[in-house]
């Protein structure tokens, strides 16, 4: 899916839609929040899945997994590596973007 803003989502909705979604901000944006939240979710498990530096897949049993959580405080992000090998090449790429 392409990146698309939430300007150019909304010219997409139905009528119907948007009362509803003004609706719902206009009340707390329950509905609203609990979707984002759920979809944050859902990315964020998706990580998971496969290795940030080889893309292979990773199998959950496995103990031999790493999971790095880095960056800001406020933009954290999540890089799951299925073994040693492919951690430290990560870091090594890291390190000479910063250099």
């Amino acid at each position: 899916m392409q990146n698309k803003k939430v300007r150019e989502i909304l010219d997409w909705l139905e009528t119907a839609e948007l009362y509803k979604l003004l609706y719902d901000l206009e009340h707390g944006s329950i509905h609203l929040k609990r979707l984002v939240e759920q979809r944050l979710e859902e990315r964020n498990q998706h990580h998971k899945d496969f290795c940030a530096t080889c893309s292979a897949d990773i199998d959950a049993t496995n103990t031999n997994t790493y999971t790095m959580i880095f960056g800001p405080k406020d933009f954290r992000k999540k890089a799951t590596f299925c073994g040693l090998d492919c951690l430290e090449t990560f870091l090594m790429s890291v390190k000479d973007i910063k250099k």
